[in-house]
């Protein structure tokens, strides 16, 4: 609840207020300071999203290897592309690219062995997040839960002018997949000047949360 302040003010001090006044006006007049400094405006295009039913050809040192469907699909935005990289150890990577933003959201998609790898898989997300604590200047998180599709997870928006990842978050079905993302921009982080893409770039990773869905 906000507090309000009643400021009341008597005649005596109504004339105190016009005897300081008078006494700044005939002052000289201030010499001009420098601005502090900003930043380039950035022009973003406005959101625009399709499906990625994600069987595409595998990237590998720039040459196709064949075709291998990702275990979900999204909704991605129109300005981005996604290439995934061969599958190793049950693991597959995939990026999706802003080549216009230089930035990328990375996935990592992992196989739930058994409860005590889901579990594990949880705890080692935690651990990441803390260890950006060090840079951050706050930490918030939103619990993703949609039983009807199978779908449980955590999102994390770190604040923090050298965050690394500004945003990530996990996904599972809780059986046998697990999904982890982050977004990451090319070069040294500088998230005051970047504080517009990464908004909008939150935008559209929440859109491809809530268009998320797991094939069968």
């Amino acid at each position: 609840m906000h507090k309000i302040l009643q400021v009341k003010t008597c005649s005596s001090v109504i004339v105190l207020l016009c005897a300081c006044a008078a006494l700044v006006s005939c002052k000289p007049k201030a010499l001009p300071e420098p601005k502090p400094m900003g930043y380039f405006r950035i022009d973003l295009p406005e959101h625009r999203y399709r499906l990625l039913d994600t069987t595409l050809q595998l990237k590998d040192s720039g040459t196709d290897v064949g075709l291998f469907p990702l275990p979900f699909r999204f909704e991605q935005s129109v300005f981005a592309n996604t290439t995934i990289e061969p599958q190793e150890d049950n693991i597959v990577w995939a990026t999706v690219r802003y080549p216009d933003l230089n930035a990328s959201l990375r996935f990592t998609c992992f196989t739930v062995k058994n409860a005590d790898s889901l579990r594990n898989l949880m705890i080692r997300e935690d651990k990441m997040v803390k260890f950006h604590y060090q840079k951050a200047d706050d930490v918030q998180y939103s619990v993703i839960r949609d039983p009807e599709a199978h779908i449980w997870g955590q999102s994390y928006e770190i604040f923090g002018k050298e965050v690394a990842t500004p945003f990530q978050f996990w996904l599972t079905d809780s059986v046998n997949r697990f999904v982890r993302a982050s977004l990451y921009f090319d070069g040294t982080p500088n998230n005051d000047s970047l504080q517009p893409v990464i908004q909008y770039l939150k935008e559209d990773a929440m859109h491809l949360i809530n268009t998320f869905a797991w094939k069968p």
